[in-house]
């Protein structure tokens, strides 16, 4: 209740969620328009296993439509993807910018953002064939090379703008934009999702017994799904507590006294299954090049999550990821180098290469079981219809990770804003004391 109350007294805060509200509207008003002189035939083609329906997710629903953001955010995030991976010692000049502060990242970002206009001009001629290749996707008036340009370069400029609209957001708004994008796209098929459900459990009959069986496993099955939320919410949420000191403070052991260190025991977020969506979905891409060749049907059936070879994969990239990610997020050494420069120090725990040696020894236990939990809950949907349960049905998976994931980090950073703001207006009102005790007591003087 605190922190609602703050949000509706506080016109800083307020104000950034208006913000956000504004161009999550905004990026939902795009959705809803279709690219001039296309029709999509069917919705069957963005199924979340098929290689189109896993860049559906990343781009925030878009492609449902065949609309101007059908590409969303999804090659920004394998740019950053690519851009990352080759800056850990693979491209000198990467690396170096890497290490340069806050120049470096500037410049990096230069290099991501032309990475993503390559990267979506593949994509967007690469959903422009699928589509048209399998029948989902009219061109009424459009046709040859120049249609296909002109389609590239609306869905191109749709992408840049779906990012303008991501970045505003980060900046002047709350959360990560780029996770707020995807995540409007999963609760904008929530509704529906939740009557195909319905309608799958209780069905068409008209019989009083078998309609209140339907609707007790409807029951039951909103109860285990709720059930589920609790199980990731828990894992993001929970943390483990390193104990650290500063030198000449004297040692404390009380509990509420106590500083920490809070490592998470998912350390990595919701990096890992963003980024591992993405790269599943690259195989894919490639292979609508080469369609007519037994190797990329080949590619087609076994990178998709309906194959056993597609879900080892995708396991595998989650499981890596999240190891990976995990120890950027939660770098040992430059966390060991802060520590001796503000004479702090993990009480136990020698300073300089023993604390770097343990602190990177607790993140990689942490991350092995916060990568079970993601790659166990990833992957279930996917294999429990290997057991005869329909898709519709099944629950767990990617959308739901990066739901609740996002909501959770998007929440802590409101409630970090309210104790930034409420700190401020603390140190402001003793600020007013102090000068009001001061003149209090001159004006006492000069009366005596």
């Amino acid at each position: 209740m605190r922190i609602f109350k703050s949000i509706f007294t506080n016109w800083k805060i307020a104000k950034r969620l208006l913000i956000m509200i504004a161009f999550v509207l905004l990026f939902r008003l795009g959705i809803m328009i279709t690219i001039p002189g296309t029709s999509i035939n069917s919705s069957e083609a963005f199924d979340s296993v098929s290689f189109i329906g896993i860049m559906n997710i990343l781009g925030g629903g878009g492609l449902t439509k065949f609309s101007i953001f059908s590409l969303g955010v999804s090659p920004y995030i394998t740019a950053s993807i690519i851009i990352q991976l080759l800056s850990s010692d693979i491209i000198p000049y990467l690396s170096r910018l890497n290490r340069q502060g806050e120049k470096g990242r500037i410049k990096s970002e230069k290099i991501t953002r032309y990475l993503t206009i390559f990267i979506a001009t593949i994509q967007s001629l690469a959903i422009i064939s699928a589509l048209s290749a399998s029948g989902y996707l009219e061109i009424e008036q459009y046709s040859g090379a120049s249609g296909y340009f002109m389609l590239t370069l609306i869905m191109v400029s749709g992408s840049m703008i779906s990012l303008w609209i991501a970045d505003q957001i980060t900046i002047s708004g709350v959360g990560n934009g780029t996770s707020i994008i995807i995540v409007v796209g999963i609760v904008s098929k929530i509704p529906t999702m939740l009557i195909n459900q319905f309608s799958f459990f209780v069905g068409s009959s008209e019989v009083a017994e078998q309609i209140l069986f339907g609707v007790m496993n409807f029951i039951f099955y909103l109860l285990f799904t709720f059930g589920l939320i609790w199980i990731i919410a828990f894992f993001e949420t929970s943390e483990r507590r390193l104990p650290i000191q500063q030198t000449g403070q004297g040692l404390n052991l009380v509990n509420d006294k106590q500083t920490y260190l809070p490592i998470k025991v998912n350390p990595a977020g919701v990096i890992p299954v963003i980024f591992a969506s993405a790269i599943m979905s690259l195989p894919g891409t490639i292979a609508q090049f080469f369609s007519d060749t037994q190797g990329a049907t080949w590619v087609i059936d076994n990178f998709s999550l309906t194959a056993p070879f597609g879900i080892c994969f995708y396991a595998a990239l989650l499981f890596l990821f999240t190891m990976f990610y995990s120890h950027i997020n939660i770098n040992s050494l430059e966390t060991s180098e802060n520590f001796q420069k503000s004479s702090t120090f993990i009480i136990g725990v020698k300073p300089g290469l023993e604390t770097e040696k343990y602190i990177s020894k607790v993140v990689t236990r942490l991350s092995i079981i916060g990568a079970i939990e993601l790659t166990t809950i990833a992957i279930m949907p996917y294999l429990l219809t290997f057991i005869g349960i329909p898709s519709q049905i099944a629950v767990g998976g990617t959308s739901m990770i990066i739901l609740i994931s996002v909501a959770i980090d998007t929440w802590e950073q409101i409630n970090a804003r309210i104790i930034a703001a409420e700190s401020t207006v603390q140190q402001k009102t003793k600020i007013y004391q102090k000068e009001t005790n001061k003149k209090g007591n001159s004006e006492t003087i000069l009366f005596d």
